[in-house]
């Protein structure tokens, strides 16, 4: 059942991730092909590159979060 649950939850924090990516990157698109991209002030432009950003981050730390369980042993 732990099984189980593991998978479901990788499964879920990836799709979520994968999904935002998706999102992020045709929001990019959008922005420089409307031409926007000249008229968006500078904190839009950084909630942008975070919108990109914050899901790779996120599985680069779920990543070193399960290596660090399994370096230490589940503790059951």
């Amino acid at each position: 059942m732990e099984s189980i649950l593991r998978v479901t939850r990788r499964g879920g924090v990836i799709l979520v991730a994968v999904l935002s990516v998706a999102c992020s990157l045709l929001l990019v698109y959008l922005v420089f092909n409307r031409g926007a991209i000249s008229h968006l002030p500078t904190l839009h432009l950084v909630a942008l590159v975070g919108s990109l950003l914050l899901p790779i981050t996120t599985l680069g730390l779920l990543r070193l979060d399960q290596l660090t369980v399994r370096a230490r042993g589940s503790g059951r």
